[in-house]
């Protein structure tokens, strides 16, 4: 389930329902040319697989003129006839939510865009804020209406993060509903998101999922990063370990140690047997005629680009603009076609582009020669544009953040028999990710390096062009729109009923009603006993005078003294610490460091064993480099110390018990331990 941009049209408001009738003009669905195009075939290419999906969403209209009639009316043809559920919201509430939260807020920041005063006014304004939460919870309230065991809720990019959270809390819903929340755009670096006065709701609401996925393992890097070091929760590898649970309070399994998040990286892709349909279409063939005949004896350079500041569509004029003034001897001989794709950003942009353009063609334009053609979306059709895509000589991309730049690989599939080169920005989550590596990278901010780039495309051989295009194409249909959706449903499953099973650190109680006599009936026993914790409570700051308590000591000889016993203590203590029982107690077996060196058990005339070292071809010089950095942040947090071990290092940052969880200092430390992995991560 996701954000839906899909466009109602209806005229029922100017017939009976003005005259007060119970007939209602009929209304049809029109494809929203601003929908994310790329999730909606993603779906849909997987056809009969999903048995059941539901799309939820706006209408992508204004509705307050809707009567209560109209929309009972559209609800259920919706539901009915497009497997779609109307999110109804009140066109002030869209408004401020979707203008000035989404798009003048959200959307910047994620794309590097910091926040710079007076342009946006609304960013340290909370009401806007209000209204996306609000938004939020109104998709929250339909999904729980409509949901039915079995289901797995699907949210999708940053309009919706907080209905993760919104969702695992809603009261029509069981609490262990699984979920999965994809960001379709760039996630910046936490220096960048930490600016936003909403970080922690806005995190918290993301982790209410049980899988969190993004286009590159850049931005998932950046998101586990971020909720380090602004929420100090754990950040591992794989994911997020919360720890107190998107719920307050216990878990249902009766834990209190919070859940885990998982944290992946979902490349999307296009649907490539869609695609090849598509371009048998004879109007696609005819096309390509008339743009040969057009463009003969010239090369073509395509672009096809959102107006909005980061698409770097205005570098790439730029660039182009550079190109003719270095290589006279292509003027005339080149032309660059710009396909421009309206957004909901302020007209600004697109008009600064018109005007470069103006500039560049008055400046080398003839006769019979305009460097530059400029169309926006609606002057072009599907057809036309894989006909753009087939004769093009050169596919520019200049994006300056992006996910994935799917356009480029429908590039990729349309020049099947021409194999002509594509020139890929380095900050496109395609180059950085999907291992488009045979493209011609470039800087978007360097206009003389995009320049040398166009020339290198554009004299390219043809042995070259067609090994860096069969290297393409073999991502291209491997990483298709039916491999992301499978892979992150079936890894939003997994992880699901990985969160719901009961952790294997919660045992039960122990029954010495049902253990005793097996005990003392059994031939052969096998006993594995913790130290800390168990025989006695450790002292973090007094490991190197470990003295272990007579009465553990006590227990342990009566339980090796038995024959029949096989006992093996377990302690993540260092093996010269526990080297003292092993002296007292010879037959005893010592598990040490967590694993790391084993103690055998005792044997021979002595009845003592050896120490194994299981750590022996391990690389250890890690350690010198995180002692640093652990004595680094020991310095900075009270209470803190440094345990170095012969395998390992502990470093324990909050030895005061006393103190609430919610205090000052101890707030510190957690954010000090967060910051410390991170360092020693990114290491």
């Amino acid at each position: 389930m996701q954000r839906r941009h899909s466009r109602s049209q209806s005229q029922a408001r100017r017939s009976g329902e003005q005259n007060g009738t119970t007939n209602v003009e009929p209304w049809h669905v029109e494809s929203n040319p601003h929908c994310n195009g790329g999730l909606r075939n993603a779906i849909e290419s997987v056809g009969t697989r999903l048995k059941r999906k539901v799309w939820v969403g706006t209408l992508g209209m204004q509705t307050d003129s809707c009567s209560p009639k109209l929309r009972r009316d559209i609800d259920r043809r919706m539901a009915k006839d497009h497997q779609s559920l109307p999110v109804w919201i009140p066109d002030d509430e869209f408004e401020k939510c979707y203008d000035e939260f989404c798009h003048q807020v959200l959307w910047p920041c994620l794309h590097y865009v910091i926040p710079d005063a007076p342009k946006t006014t609304q960013f340290f304004q909370s009401s806007a804020f209000k209204q996306y939460v609000a938004v939020n919870k109104r998709f929250a309230d339909v999904i729980a209406d409509n949901w039915k065991e079995g289901d797995v809720i699907f949210v999708n990019d940053y309009h919706l993060m907080m209905l993760p959270l919104l969702l695992r809390q809603h009261p029509k819903l069981p609490h262990n509903v699984p979920i999965g929340f994809f960001m379709h755009v760039a996630f910046p670096s936490s220096e960048i998101f930490k600016v936003l006065p909403m970080r922690h709701e806005l995190l918290k609401g993301v982790l209410g999922a049980d899988l969190v996925g993004f286009q590159t393992a850049n931005f998932a890097r950046h998101f586990r990063q971020t909720v380090s070091r602004i929420l100090s929760y754990e950040a591992l590898p794989k994911g997020i370990q919360v720890p107190d649970g998107p719920v307050p309070g216990p878990q249902p399994n009766g834990s209190t140690k919070g859940r885990f998040v998982d944290v992946g990286v979902y490349p999307m892709g296009i649907d490539v047997n869609q695609l090849e349909k598509r371009k048998k279409d004879p109007e696609v063939a005819e096309w390509v005629n008339v743009l040969q005949q057009r463009y003969a004896g010239m090369k073509m350079i395509v672009g096809r680009d959102k107006l909005d500041g980061i698409q770097g569509v205005r570098q790439k004029i730029q660039a182009f603009d550079m190109f003719l003034e270095r290589n006279p001897e292509w003027q005339g001989k080149v032309v660059l076609i710009q396909v421009a794709l309206q957004t909901t950003e302020a007209n600004e942009v697109g008009g600064g582009v018109s005007d470069l353009v103006a500039h560049v063609n008055s400046k080398f334009s003839t006769l019979t020669y305009q460097p530059i053609v400029f169309l926006h979306t609606q002057d072009l059709t599907f057809s036309q544009y894989l006909a753009l895509l087939t004769v093009a000589d050169v596919f520019l991309v200049t994006s300056l953040r992006e996910g994935m730049a799917l356009r480029a690989h429908e590039f990729v599939e349309c020049q099947e028999g021409r194999h002509r080169p594509l020139v890929l920005s380095e900050f496109t989550g395609s180059y950085s990710y999907s291992g488009f590596r045979s493209c011609i990278a470039i800087n978007p901010w360097d206009a003389r390096g995009t320049s040398s780039a166009l020339a290198q495309a554009l004299t390219m051989s043809d042995d070259e062009a067609l090994s860096r295009w069969e290297d393409l194409h073999n991502h291209v249909i491997t990483q298709t729109a039916q491999a992301f959706v499978t892979s992150f449903l079936s890894r939003c499953v997994r992880a699901h009923l990985e969160h719901i099973q009961p952790d294997v650190e919660d045992v039960t109680v122990l029954d010495a009603h049902r253990v005793v006599p097996r005990y003392k009936h059994s031939s052969k026993r096998m006993l594995f006993i913790d130290l800390e914790g168990t025989l006695y409570k450790r002292d973090a700051l007094l490991d190197n005078r470990f003295d272990p308590p007579e009465a553990a000591l006590e227990i342990l000889e009566k339980l090796v003294a038995d024959k029949r016993n096989e006992v093996w203590l377990m302690s993540g203590l260092p093996r010269s610490v526990l080297q003292r029982i092993a002296d007292r107690i010879p037959r005893l077996g010592i598990i040490a460091e967590n694993g790391c060196f084993i103690k055998t058990l005792g044997s021979g005339p002595n009845n003592t064993g050896e120490w194994i070292n299981m750590v022996a071809n391990f690389n250890l010089t890690w350690k010198t480099s995180a002692l640093e950095i652990l004595n680094y942040f020991t310095e900075r947090t009270p209470g803190a110390v440094v345990e170095e071990r012969e395998a390992s290092l502990v470093w324990r940052f909050w030895t005061d018990p006393s103190k609430p969880t919610d205090s000052p200092d101890r707030q510190w430390a957690r954010w000090q331990a967060a910051e410390a992995q991170n360092h020693i991560f990114d290491r």
